[in-house]
């Protein structure tokens, strides 16, 4: 009997879908894999697409922008430090800076991009784990962070929250909400 209840605990558990351990990709639908394409060029983007990007790109397109603001978030989040998208959007306009909105994975991508509307077009972008050499999240992630920080690829630096203001490619602060 015991082994009886083992053995449904582990059907049980092996046939769950996990998200957010690895970047999600196998989990899309084939409609949504077509819409992750590789950045070529940050000057030619589009709405329709999510766009793979790594740390050094994006630090050499901060360069040229005096005040830009890095959001990297979970896609489907409900914790008190995620907003609708429209919020950042409007935020980074009122204040005068270039937006960048980056998903850690792709778990419940339609979540986000149904937040999508003809006011509010920022492109979107997606950390690129394949630079980083790594499936799982939680590594990947952690290097794209230290290559805005601007330190050791190695560094687990304590989460001080997902938005990063930058004076062009000089990181001045990250937070969890938005200034007032």
């Amino acid at each position: 009997m015991r082994y009886l209840l083992l053995l449904i605990s582990f059907i049980s558990v092996t046939s769950c879908t996990v998200y957010g351990l690895t970047n999600d990709y196998k989990k899309l639908s084939d409609e949504e894999k077509l819409t992750i394409i590789p950045l070529k060029n940050f000057d030619d983007t589009s709405p329709n697409y999510v766009y793979k990007i790594n740390g050094s790109q994006l630090k050499q397109e901060l360069k040229k922008h005096p005040k830009s603001l890095v959001y990297i978030f979970t896609n489907g989040c409900t914790s008190q430090y995620c907003l609708p998208m429209s919020n950042y959007e409007r935020f980074a306009k009122e204040n005068n800076y270039k937006l960048f909105l980056v998903m850690e994975g792709y778990s419940y991508l339609k979540k986000t991009t149904e937040q999508r509307s003809e006011v509010f077009t920022e492109p979107l972008y997606s950390i690129d784990n394949e630079s980083y050499q790594s499936w799982y999240s939680v590594r990947y992630h952690r290097l794209f962070e230290n290559e805005l920080r601007g330190i050791e690829k190695k560094a687990k630096p304590d989460w001080e929250g997902s938005l990063y203001f930058f004076n062009y490619d000089q990181l001045e602060k990250v937070t969890k909400d938005l200034p007032l």
